[in-house]
């Protein structure tokens, strides 16, 4: 095991045990370098990993303190849509949030990992739509939206503006473009954040993002069969956790 493991597995250790409590500050580098008899380079390199880790995190003006985990908040692993006055949903956990700022939209090549969700090749475009979610009255962001629709069929069209109108792009989907009763799907991962989502969310360093991603297939119309829009939201998941019953078989 490399030094610098070694002390980074020593420090964890006495996290873990309370010797150095969420919201203090662990002893300085030179103090560290004393302690455990090793360079002031092996030191960062631990702190470095602790910090990735999300145990630890940079203190303004110097220092590294223990971080405080907040309380998380659960996330019931819903596999049912909902209809309310502004369109469908997803979760009752997040019939409240809104968009916090208007939506960006681009069109720009297919990310790599939405390629096969779309059924598309390396280079074919998509109609990127970006939304910043959250409490209304706090401003606080809680979840960030992004919708990658195949731009051979949405560029031109209403998906590919700012305001698509009451209910949203599924409703312009099943009605004005009679793309049929939409259908959905979900999975859930988690991934590191971008530093644009961890200024957004305000993540802590080391923090990742819990991603569910929905893919839409329409049913009817020119698009029949197609998965016409897959929708990535990320929130932070120190402060996220899915929830569901186990049932007996």
């Amino acid at each position: 095991m490399a030094r610098w493991h070694e002390v980074a597995e020593a420090l964890r250790g006495a996290i873990t045990a309370g010797i150095y409590q969420p919201g203090a500050k662990i002893p300085k580098e030179d103090e560290l370098q004393e302690e455990f008899d090793t360079s002031r380079t092996t030191i960062r390199r631990a702190v470095a990993q602790l910090t990735a880790e999300g145990l630890l995190t940079p203190v303004r003006r110097g220092g590294t303190k223990v971080r405080e985990q907040p309380e998380r908040q659960s996330l019931a692993l819903d596999t049912a849509v909902y209809r309310d006055e502004l369109g469908y949903y997803f979760s009752k956990t997040v019939q409240h949030l809104r968009a916090l700022q208007p939506p960006t939209v681009t069109q720009e090549p297919c990310p790599p990992d939405v390629l096969a969700l779309l059924g598309l090749q390396a280079g074919d475009h998509v109609i990127i739509r970006d939304r910043v979610m959250g409490n209304s009255e706090t401003g606080r962001v809680e979840q960030l939206a992004t919708s990658y629709l195949p731009a051979d069929l949405a560029a031109g069209t209403v998906l590919a503006q700012a305001d698509t109108g009451p209910g949203g792009i599924y409703d312009r989907m099943e009605n004005e473009l009679g793309w049929g009763l939409l259908e959905w799907e979900g999975i859930i991962t988690a991934r590191p954040a971008t530093a644009e989502e961890g200024d957004l969310l305000s993540l802590a360093p080391g923090v990742p993002v819990l991603c569910v991603t929905r893919s839409t297939i329409a049913t009817a119309g020119a698009a029949e069969g197609r998965v016409v829009e897959v929708n990535v939201t990320r929130r932070d998941a120190s402060r996220f956790e899915v929830r569901y019953p186990i049932s007996r078989a």
